[in-house]
């Protein structure tokens, strides 16, 4: 069944408030009003919480999402985590069932006052693989602490607010708190084509481009491999080696523990997308890595342990 905003907003109220447990909250915008709407639908005070926002300096300045709302949270003893790779809206409620679908927890996207938007989401049933790829990516999300918020407010305080986001970042002294190693993916993370291949399946090769984050490849140069996910997924990986340097067949089978996919794509093919991977890398000609190839097999390094060689 789908709600609208209006029904959804019924039928959260009244989960929460039969809530015994716990509440999950992804929402890539939260506005106060909102999130005090959502505090006051509880009947009991034992429930443990967690809620998750996007939060880029962009979202703030602009007003889609409150810096208030980590105050609020914090004054429920409720757990607030950032992702700023976040577009969900998903509300977990003891692990037992989730409205999912395209409502923010805002006034608009849960129709709390007159200008609202038009949503849909619908009601499932969780199960524990479900349970399981929620807690995962949870893992993954920034916890808030008074520190890193500290350094937050004053970014925000001090920055123009503005209607529409033109390159608005946050400084590298913050982006640095934000930044989390990369432990879990998906398979649409993950190159689909050879870069070399000249005629590679059209919506594959779109694919790659959009994890590029350019229209062409005529702009590889504008590339940043910073915000690639699956490039700094090889990077956490090296670092958790003395050596900095893992074989191919070691890459892949972390490769494979890592995605979230359910069920997981086999082995081969998670060797041909590693494949895809390598050759991306060195495609883009990327100053973090090195290659060694011996006999049939490969190794890949960061670059500052063969500086030492």
């Amino acid at each position: 069944m789908l709600f609208d905003e209006q029904e959804l907003q019924q039928e959260l109220s009244t989960s929460l408030f039969d809530c015994q447990i716990s509440v999950i909250t992804l929402s890539a915008f939260i506005k106060k009003a909102a999130f005090q709407w959502f505090i006051d639908q509880f009947s009991q005070k034992n429930i443990h919480v967690t809620v998750v926002a996007r939060w880029t300096l962009a979202d703030l300045l602009c007003g889609v999402s409150d810096i208030e709302v980590y105050q609020l949270c914090k004054d429920q003893g409720w757990t607030f985590k950032i992702d700023q790779r976040m577009h969900s809206k998903l509300y977990l409620i003891d692990s037992k069932f989730a409205f999912v679908g395209s409502s923010n927890l805002t006034g608009a996207g849960l129709g709390l006052h007159s200008k609202s938007n038009f949503e849909l989401s619908t009601k499932t049933d969780i199960s524990k693989i479900d349970l399981s790829k929620v807690n995962k990516y949870l893992d993954s999300c920034i916890t808030m602490t008074d520190e890193i918020y500290k350094e937050i407010a004053e970014v925000y305080n001090s920055s123009e607010k503005v209607k529409i986001p033109k390159n608005i970042k946050w400084p590298e002294s913050v982006k640095q708190l934000l930044e989390t190693d990369v432990n879990h993916l998906w398979v649409d993370d993950l190159f689909f084509t050879d870069p070399l291949d000249k005629n590679p399946k059209n919506e594959y090769f779109l694919h790659d481009l959009s994890l590029l984050g350019i229209n062409s490849k005529n702009d590889i140069d504008l590339v940043n491999s910073n915000q690639i996910k699956i490039i700094n997924w090889v990077k956490c990986q090296l670092h958790k080696e003395e050596s900095k340097s893992l074989l191919f067949g070691a890459i892949s089978e972390r490769l494979h523990n890592a995605l979230l996919n359910d069920p997981k794509p086999y082995r081969k093919n998670v060797k041909e997308l590693q494949s895809n991977l390598f050759k991306w890398i060195k495609y883009l000609n990327l100053d973090d890595f090195s290659f060694e190839k011996y006999n049939h097999s490969e190794t890949i390094y960061l670059t500052e342990r063969k500086a030492i060689k």
